[in-house]
């Protein structure tokens, strides 16, 4: 068990590692935080459907077949409690579900693992990108 733990933790470092190396393009640039990292991502990736503030209401959504979920009501949805790993695969697109609009919504795993490749270590900084910007998600939860 403890071995596990302490496995969990190292792959979780270097994802990390990775995520900021990458996000700095090869260098740490500014010490950016999980947080900043994950608003950006979703401003640069997800605002123009969902918005800025995640209810919906982006620039491009009137143009969708399929009304664009509000992000901030998730945990609502899923009785307070947010539901991580299911938000984590629909933006993976391991999970594309057909009230989400099917393959309207980009599969960002997809979109970011066609800009590195296959090596490990860019895939674990593939599968941070994604857990910032869920995590970013989490945190515009309304109460």
């Amino acid at each position: 068990m403890v071995k596990n733990v302490a496995r969990v933790w190292r792959v979780g470092a270097v994802a990390l590692a990775a995520v900021l190396l990458w996000t700095g393009t090869g260098r740490i640039a500014h010490a950016m935080t999980a947080a900043e990292a994950g608003k950006m991502y979703y401003r640069q990736y997800c605002a123009s459907c969902h918005g800025a503030s995640g209810k919906g209401d982006g620039p491009l959504s009137m143009q969708l077949k399929t009304k664009t979920p509000d992000l901030t009501q998730l945990a609502k949805k899923s009785g307070g409690k947010f539901p991580y790993m299911e938000v984590l695969d629909i933006i993976d697109g391991t999970n594309p579900i057909p009230s989400h609009g099917g393959k309207e919504m980009p599969a960002w795993g997809e979109t970011f693992q066609s800009d590195v490749g296959g090596d490990t270590m860019q895939q674990a900084a593939v599968r941070g990108r994604l857990m910032l910007l869920t995590d970013y998600i989490r945190s515009i939860q309304e109460k």
